[in-house]
């Protein structure tokens, strides 16, 4: 009997460990239809990737702009 409780009890972790599994792979698959050709919404990586670069490249510029401006006012007083 105690046996047999136990090998349920393992069972049962099992079945809560392969759901759990389960889960993230499902979370994993929803991220990657974001980049699948078939999505209609299609992500391309290669043309987003490129893209962020040149947001960061304009807040970049624009940050060390300001930076100077800063540096400029404070060497006048």
């Amino acid at each position: 009997m105690i046996n047999n409780k136990m090998k349920i009890e393992n069972l049962e972790d099992k079945v809560i460990d392969l759901q759990n599994v389960l889960m993230s792979n499902y979370i994993i698959l929803d991220e990657l239809w974001s980049y699948h050709p078939s999505n209609e919404n299609f992500i391309n990586p290669v043309k987003s990737y490129d893209e962020m670069k040149l947001v960061i490249k304009s807040l970049e510029d624009e940050l060390r702009d300001i930076q100077e401006q800063i540096h400029q006012f404070n060497s006048l007083n």
